[in-house]
């Protein structure tokens, strides 16, 4: 689901990944499975595992939608790595030491807008089907 995401909310990021043979399965099975505690810093987890906690639709639903933001964050500097190792090493290494409230404020709050945009709407999510369709 969140290479379908990021395929529909930020076309370029995608086939950036896809001509460089980066498969989302390579770095976000980390962020799945670690609930991105390896890529924030505590002060950052703290809040954000504080809204995971408070949001109705679960843990797992809405961290696919955090996974898309975060990603987004760094879609200007993902598209200018020219390799497949720059692009892995960013991508495992992502810049967020120095992350604030206000850092992780801004990817959960684009993390709700995509929520609202495709949670109820699943099929939204099919760009190649709807492409073809049109």
């Amino acid at each position: 689901m969140l290479a379908s995401l990021i395929e529909r909310v930020d076309v370029n990021l995608h086939r950036h990944l896809v001509a460089h043979n980066v498969e989302f399965l390579q770095f976000a099975f980390r962020w799945m499975n670690n609930l991105l505690i390896r890529e924030l810093p505590l002060r950052c987890i703290i809040r954000l595992w504080d809204t995971y906690m408070a949001e109705r639709s679960g843990f797992s639903a809405f961290h696919v939608y955090v996974c898309a933001a975060f990603l987004l964050q760094f879609s200007p500097e993902l598209q200018r790595q020219q390799e497949f190792q720059g692009l892995m090493l960013l991508l495992q290494h992502l810049p967020t030491y120095h992350w604030t409230d206000e850092d992780i404020n801004l990817v959960l709050a684009e993390a709700f807008r995509l929520q609202s945009l495709f949670a109820s709407a699943p099929h939204h999510l099919d760009y190649r089907r709807q492409t073809t369709l049109d």
